[in-house]
């Protein structure tokens, strides 16, 4: 079942992310939307210091960071999270082959994950890690959910 749009992960995307290498390691880039919408910009100069937030829309920043303090009570910094997620979901979404990965690979901390053979369809792939792969514990990517899900069980 998709994600309600009421979901930060619905309501809010990213576009035109933009990467370079800064000696420190990789300074990026993107525009913040809602519902396409954009309301700001998100950068980070890749020296450990965060995300640095620029919000053309006072309102919708103020909504973002409210969405994301909530949705990650937690956390030190909840924007920085939330904008990790978004744009993990643009770049997930964006392959042409469908994503998974065993309990293995460090999906959610360094992104690691596996393609499919091109061609081959979502509940192909999920078949066939739920058949050969079951005590590697697979998830695949699920564009509707915009996560990594089980292959068995009720993900």
């Amino acid at each position: 079942m998709p994600l309600p749009t009421s979901h930060p992960h619905q309501r809010y995307s990213v576009s035109g992310y933009r990467e370079q290498s800064s000696g420190d390691g990789f300074a990026w880039s993107c525009d913040l939307l809602r519902h396409g919408q954009s309301f700001g910009l998100a950068s980070d100069d890749g020296r450990g210091d965060g995300v640095d937030l620029t919000f053309t829309d006072t309102a919708r920043g103020e909504e973002f960071l409210a969405a994301a303090r909530s949705l990650h009570p937690h956390e030190d910094r909840p924007a920085d999270v939330l904008i990790d997620e978004l744009i993990t979901i643009r770049q997930m979404n964006a392959l042409d082959q469908v994503a998974y990965c065993f309990d293995e690979d460090r999906f959610e901390e360094r992104g690691e994950h596996r393609l499919a053979e091109p061609g081959l369809t979502f509940e192909q792939v999920r078949e066939t890690l739920a058949t050969r792969y079951a005590a590697r514990h697979p998830r695949i990517w699920d564009r509707n959910r915009s996560a990594m899900v089980p292959v068995t069980g009720d993900g």
